[in-house]
């Protein structure tokens, strides 16, 4: 049979498949480069929001145990619930805990996937002590493994705290431990989504990875806050999502960091849970998601952060 199709409508042709070839190519070097952007934002752990039980009695433990401070109060009728929130200094420079309390239930399910706050010590023996005259129970006594001292504590609601020895630091509130399904995806997903460094992994006797650390800076020596991610045992799932809730993370642009999110979880899996929006009442820029395990990431303006208005 004769083809039919004369010049013009060859070059016609040609010209859309051009076109789409080159919808395409610009699609793909955006996607490119809002992902290469997440490596060079300026990004930093700003605080960690847990639910607790009692919320007077949350800020003695903190305050006499560890040694925080409380930095400020507040009440959120709207909201059903009120909070603390307590570090080791400024918010400007320190990694906070956000501790709620809700108005309708004073229960607090931690379960088996929330791991552990690591807390950095130059003396883990008088740390435990201090823990433990002020209601801690102590899980773990101090041991070295590794060349590391360290120790585990437990507070009234249950909350787990690794105690580490160390001989400086910059702030002490070092760690957050999470258990995870897929190791190495959530590990993709947050050096991809997050622009985390992946400064360390663990393996097991059959070579497996079982355990990464992350973080933003040169390395992890270098570096205020970490995130640890534990491959989750044979043991049956416990959410417990009521206890720890989300970490917020500091970015100059929460547009982009959504768009880059949205790349990463049509891969890895995950959920936008807010898009970007300005809260005017408080006006500051944010937006969050959720990584393939379920856990919360809100990405909150840098300059609208410092203004303390959060």
């Amino acid at each position: 049979m004769a083809n039919n199709l004369g010049p013009f409508s060859i070059v016609s042709s040609l010209l859309f498949l051009s076109l789409i070839i080159g919808t395409s190519l610009a699609a793909r070097n955006l996607n490119d480069n809002v992902l290469e952007w997440v490596k060079k934002d300026h990004r930093h752990f700003l605080r960690a929001v847990i639910h607790v039980s009692d919320l007077d009695r949350s800020i003695r433990f903190y305050t006499k145990g560890f040694g925080m401070k409380v930095l400020k109060r507040r009440n959120f009728p709207e909201r059903q619930y009120r909070d603390a929130l307590v570090g080791f200094g400024p918010q400007n420079t320190h990694f906070l805990l956000e501790l709620r309390q809700r108005h309708d239930s004073n229960n607090v399910f931690i379960g088996t996937e929330f791991g552990h706050f690591g807390i950095a010590t130059q003396d883990v023996y008088k740390s435990v002590e201090k823990a433990r005259a002020n209601g801690a129970l102590v899980i773990q006594k101090p041991q070295k493994v590794n060349q590391t001292m360290f120790a585990f504590v437990q507070d009234h609601d249950g909350y787990k705290f690794k105690l580490i020895q160390r001989i400086s630091f910059a702030d002490p509130l070092v760690q957050v431990m999470l258990h995870v399904e897929d190791l190495n995806r959530s590990l993709n997903f947050y050096t991809k989504a997050l622009g985390m460094k992946l400064f360390e992994k663990q393996n097991n006797s059959t070579g497996q990875i079982v355990l990464g650390t992350l973080g933003y800076g040169i390395n992890q020596s270098k570096t205020t806050t970490v995130l640890q991610l534990e491959k989750r045992k044979n043991i049956p799932r416990d959410d417990g999502r009521d206890g720890y809730s989300m970490v917020y993370i500091g970015t100059d642009n929460v547009n982009k960091s959504a768009e880059a999110a949205k790349l990463v979880m049509k891969e890895l899996g995950g959920n936008l849970i807010i898009e970007p929006v300005l809260l005017s009442d408080i006006n500051v820029k944010l937006t969050g998601f959720s990584d393939p395990d379920n856990w919360i990431t809100i990405m909150v303006d840098n300059k609208d952060y410092q203004r303390g208005r959060l």
